[in-house]
């Protein structure tokens, strides 16, 4: 049994011994603990991590905050192994064991990536090992980066999770992406639908992503479907941007109205989309696979 389990890709869920660590005694401990795992590749000096968490304090204050948390930290994790500790310390350093009995998410979804490169998805079309990791790093994906952690008195340990949230957020939006592009090229509609589907749950007001689930619907045959997806794409354009659709996406709703979806006019329209997003996609998953391959080498 791994001896620690660390999940912070949603609400932060820690696993020790295969018992849930249900309370820590206040957020700064458990703040301490997943900025530690993160940026685990370098020890950090105390007051470095002080001044992060503490910033309000005078740094004697902010020293022993520190000493107290960690001490809480060792306490609640059992940390009483000798040859194989947690958190290597040292009197001015503190760094989380990368080589520890631990695993995460976050950790998991990076390895997923490792190795995938830009001839994994040409032309929209993804290796079948490329399909498989970015599926099961879009399962991983419970929701934002430590969801709920909040330390409005530490801005800079505030700017770090934002930082980070958004850099796996684009890559779970990107994924999503890119497999919606492959799996409409395989004209596997289902598996296309359900992960356009997942990125409307993640970015509620993209509206290229409903143009693309009202192809899809309409492609399938699900004509009323898509004329509804199409209004609720209109209401959400409202209520989130207070702006209207593009000339793009009333087109394709006009040629599903008026029944010409999909002739030929239509499907020349769904072919240079299609082209269009997979282009996105493409460049998009690139970028988003360097930046979380960089997040994974500071893990």
């Amino acid at each position: 049994m791994t001896r620690l389990a660390l999940a912070l890709l949603g609400q932060m869920q820690v696993m020790v011994n295969g018992q849930p660590i249900l309370n820590f005694p206040y957020e700064k401990v458990r703040a301490l603990f997943a900025y530690l795992a993160i940026e685990s590749s370098y020890p950090h000096h105390r007051d470095s991590l002080a001044a992060l968490l503490w910033s309000d304090r005078c740094e004697s204050n902010a020293r022993s905050n520190l000493r107290k948390a960690l001490c809480t930290l060792r306490h609640l994790l059992a940390d009483s192994t000798v040859h194989s500790p947690l958190f290597l310390t040292t009197r001015n350093t503190i760094q989380f064991n990368p080589a520890g009995e631990h695993t995460s998410d976050v950790a998991i979804l990076t390895q997923l990536l490792d190795g995938h490169s830009e001839h994994s998805y040409a032309g929209g079309e993804l290796d079948p090992e490329c399909v498989s990791d970015l599926e099961q790093a879009v399962a991983l994906y419970r929701g934002a980066f430590l969801d709920r952690i909040q330390l409005p008195d530490s801005e800079a340990f505030e700017a770090w999770v934002m930082l980070n949230r958004q850099r796996f957020h684009e890559f779970v939006v990107n994924a999503c992406m890119a497999l919606v592009t492959h799996y409409e090229h395989q004209h596997n509609y289902q598996k296309a639908q359900h992960y356009v589907q997942r990125q409307l749950q993640l970015e509620p007001w993209n509206e290229s992503a409903h143009q693309c689930l009202i192809r899809i619907l309409a492609q399938c045959g699900r004509r009323t479907a898509a004329l509804k997806q199409y209004d609720r794409c209109c209401q959400i354009l409202e209520q989130e941007l207070a702006t209207e659709p593009e000339p793009a996406t009333i087109a394709l709703w006009e040629a599903i109205r008026s029944g010409t979806f999909p002739g030929r006019a239509s499907a020349e329209f769904d072919r240079v989309n299609l082209l269009s997003i997979s282009a996105v996609s493409q460049h998009s998953v690139r970028e988003s696979l360097a930046v979380v391959g960089q997040c994974g080498r500071q893990t």
